[in-house]
């Protein structure tokens, strides 16, 4: 009978670890480059802003996720590239600094 209870403690416990998964986020920020994001550069007006991070996309620098003073890592580069610079609403798993981008748009607002 303990037998048969650890084993099903142990077969949860496992199912548990197995069904972890990065957490599910909604973010509203903009498109920049870590070249730009990390020094905290003003790039001006969002004509200039857009310019400038494709510039620095083109350049080598990867795109990031600004939200606030928050900037995330993105995992799938080109689901994003053409919105750099650009105020978007994001879908993603995020773990720790990284989000993987599952959805995004265009904000508008």
């Amino acid at each position: 009978m303990k037998k048969n209870l650890l084993i099903g403690v142990l077969a949860l416990s496992v199912g548990a670890l197995l069904s972890f998964k990065p957490s599910d986020e909604h973010l509203k920020g903009y498109i920049s480059d870590s070249h730009c994001a990390a020094s905290k550069m003003d790039m001006g007006g969002p004509s200039a802003r857009v310019a400038c991070v494709k510039k620095c996309i083109k350049g080598g620098a990867e795109a990031v996720l600004v939200v606030g003073d928050k900037v995330y890592k993105i995992s799938n580069q080109k689901a994003v590239t053409k919105y750099a610079g650009k105020n978007v609403s994001v879908d993603g798993n995020v773990t720790d600094d990284s989000i993987e981008v599952t959805s995004i748009k265009e904000d508008k607002s």
